[in-house]
């Protein structure tokens, strides 16, 4: 195919690039979010920690075939800002899994924890600039999930 005008050669070279661009990052970007938050594997799961409407945190799951890693990102107002978050886990075998990560944080709060032949659930707990606990979002809300 030849390309007759400079702006056609430089619209598909652009196009070109923008495409390599987009597919690239769709490949790297679940394994860089995993690293960002002291976690390995792949994102298995998610969900939002809302109040009155509000989202303030966002869990992610992550999973590597033998360990699970939880973390709780901080949104909106909050994302940035120092202020008490935590995450914890039970198994179906182990019972509540200690530690978790409770504590004052300006971006999130993580921890990894053993899943290989186990299911698992999570909590995620925000408390607002006043030191009020305003989310307990225990996943699933009864039960275990993400069986590894």
């Amino acid at each position: 195919m030849k390309l007759r005008s400079k702006a056609a050669r430089v619209a598909t070279s652009i196009a070109l690039t923008l495409a390599g661009i987009a597919g690239y990052s769709l490949v790297t970007a679940p394994a860089a979010a995993a690293a960002t938050y002291g976690c390995n594997g792949s994102q298995i799961d998610s969900w939002n920690n809302t109040y009155n409407g509000t989202t303030y945190a966002t869990t992610y799951l992550f999973w590597d075939g033998t360990y699970n890693c939880v973390a709780a990102v901080k949104r909106g107002s909050y994302y940035g800002v120092k202020s008490r978050i935590a995450v914890d886990a039970w198994t179906d075998k182990d019972g509540y899994v200690s530690p978790g990560d409770d504590g004052s944080y300006l971006y999130y709060a993580s921890f990894k924890f053993y899943g290989k032949g186990r299911c698992i659930a999570v909590e995620t707990d925000v408390w607002n600039l006043n030191g009020n606990n305003i989310i307990q979002d225990h996943v699933p809300p009864g039960g275990y999930f993400h069986c590894g």
